[in-house]
């Protein structure tokens, strides 16, 4: 199955140690969204029938304890009903096969939390992983992870995360930043028009303009089980697919992104 790679220079190198980095980006388990989009399809009964997310994810798993990387990051929509108990549980069984050598890290897609007009109750997420984003620096990379919901639905909490994010980026020539959401900022163009699955438009070069000024290195998001790529300003801009169902021509994919030698190297690879 071919690979897609994308390969470009980083901006800010100098710290890296000579040892590869490596971060595994997995996007949208979404346990129990196959058998929720059959029953909708066609008009049946629904079964929370887990086993294709299920047998995926264990892919996942399997792979990343190959790949052994330095850290995971998991950008949203680990299950598809923020009320699904059984959901949760069969999503923490197979993350817990995870290697204890490597750090993983959980953001909340909205399918995590519960949304009531402009309103973000991320308790589903919290109440099991403690905060609704993260940052983590080591060996001269840092990663930053953002509640994009609070973005997305326009939630008071957003000028908050705001500045508590301008803070988790600092302003570092000598580090690489990375930015995870679950929701895509834009597919390929920060011009482009609104629609369900990005950001909105007019908050979208505000927030480019932050990471600019911060230094970031490249943005990450989920949510369209499809993939995209776009830029800003020389700045790679990546959409992964799902894990598991996908919508479009992709196939369920992990992002393995490694920082090496003054080079990032962003490969996407088919479970």
């Amino acid at each position: 199955m071919k690979r897609l790679l994308f390969i470009f220079m980083a901006a800010a190198m100098t710290a890296c140690a000579a040892d590869p980095f490596v971060i595994v980006q997995i996007a949208d388990a979404q346990l129990g969204f196959t058998a929720a989009e059959v029953s909708q399809r066609e008009g049946t009964e629904y079964v929370n029938d887990l086993t294709y997310e299920t047998e995926c994810l264990k892919k996942a798993v399997e792979m990343i304890n190959d790949i052994r990387p330095d850290v995971v990051v998991f950008t949203g929509d680990q299950v598809n009903h923020a009320a699904d108990k059984e959901q949760w549980t069969v999503f923490a069984d197979i993350v817990s096969g995870i290697s204890k050598t490597v750090k993983v890290f959980h953001l909340p897609g909205n399918h995590d939390v519960f949304i009531n007009e402009g309103n973000v109750d991320s308790t589903p997420f919290t109440s099991r992983f403690g905060e609704d984003r993260f940052v983590y620096a080591e060996r001269g990379v840092r990663l930053v992870g953002i509640n994009s919901n609070l973005i997305k639905y326009n939630d008071p909490q957003e000028e908050g995360q705001k500045i508590w994010l301008e803070d988790a980026l600092g302003k570092n020539g000598d580090e690489v930043s990375f930015v995870f959401a679950h929701h895509p900022f834009f597919m390929t163009d920060i011009e482009e028009d609104d629609g369900y699955f990005q950001i909105q438009k007019d908050k979208r070069r505000d927030y480019f303009e932050l990471f600019e000024e911060m230094g970031v290195s490249a943005v990450y998001a989920g949510h369209r089980h499809n993939n995209a790529e776009g830029e800003y300003n020389g700045m790679p801009v990546r959409t992964t697919t799902s894990v598991a169902f996908q919508i479009g021509d992709a196939v369920p994919s992990v992002r393995v992104i490694t920082v090496a030698k003054g080079t990032l190297s962003d490969e996407l690879r088919p479970i």
